[in-house]
């Protein structure tokens, strides 16, 4: 008995065999032409008996769900590499667990976002959230955004929205205001004005201080001010 319990563990905790996760970097959406900033995502989804935890089509929903709303602040996103993890990380339980998923992945200059099975709210026991921006609580300035696998097309968007300095609202038409509302279709919501200005402020000082690094700028494309 304790010898199949410590074969499941080495079972477990082993680097997962990994599918070709190549799609979700070329089939998923490119920063625009047209956008004067790019910034990278790097992805690291959970797989399972060798298979990645969402689909190529989940992970373009979000990338293009928020790319239609960064556009107004002269940013889009695409994923520049997709790695897995095993599936001791399919379930985040806690605040050591979120520390300890994105801690030996974190760099800097692009965002990193993690595709779990399972994320459990730590203010509501019993609770499962969609999504989170995370700061590592030993050192704040480390962060990253934690997707769980139920997460709805504007999750990573209100997440990134975090990313780029903006706590939750009031405004109707804001996606940061996570009061349920009649007058606005999911489709719709996107920033208030003030936060667009908010998140552009954010947005360069991340790029003084390397938090981001633009893509477009490395590929040579006109840079416009916004």
């Amino acid at each position: 008995m304790l010898l199949l319990a410590a074969t499941l563990a080495a079972t477990l905790s082993a680097p997962p065999t990994s599918p070709d996760l190549a799609a979700y970097v070329q089939q998923t959406p490119r920063c625009s032409a047209e956008v004067p900033r790019c910034f990278g995502v790097h992805l690291h989804l959970v797989v399972t008996a060798g298979t990645a935890i969402q689909t190529v089509e989940w992970v373009s929903s979000q990338i293009a769900e928020a790319n239609a709303r960064f556009s107004t602040i002269d940013v889009n996103f695409e994923v520049i590499a997709a790695d897995a993890l095993p599936a001791t990380d399919a379930e985040v339980d806690d605040r050591a667990e979120r520390d300890a998923l994105g801690d030996p992945h974190f760099s800097r200059g692009v965002a990193h976002v993690f595709v779990v099975g399972r994320l459990a709210d730590v203010d509501i026991a019993g609770s499962e959230i969609r999504g989170v921006h995370w700061r590592f609580r030993k050192d704040r300035s480390r962060r990253w955004v934690i997707l769980s696998k139920i997460a709805g097309a504007l999750t990573l968007a209100h997440e990134l929205g975090h990313f780029f300095g903006l706590p939750h609202s009031e405004y109707d038409e804001s996606l940061m205001n996570k009061t349920p509302r009649v007058a606005w279709l999911t489709g719709e919501l996107s920033f208030a004005e003030p936060e667009f200005a908010r998140m552009r402020r954010h947005r360069d000082r991340m790029l003084r201080e390397g938090m981001l690094v633009d893509r477009a700028g490395r590929k040579g494309q006109a840079q416009k001010p916004g």
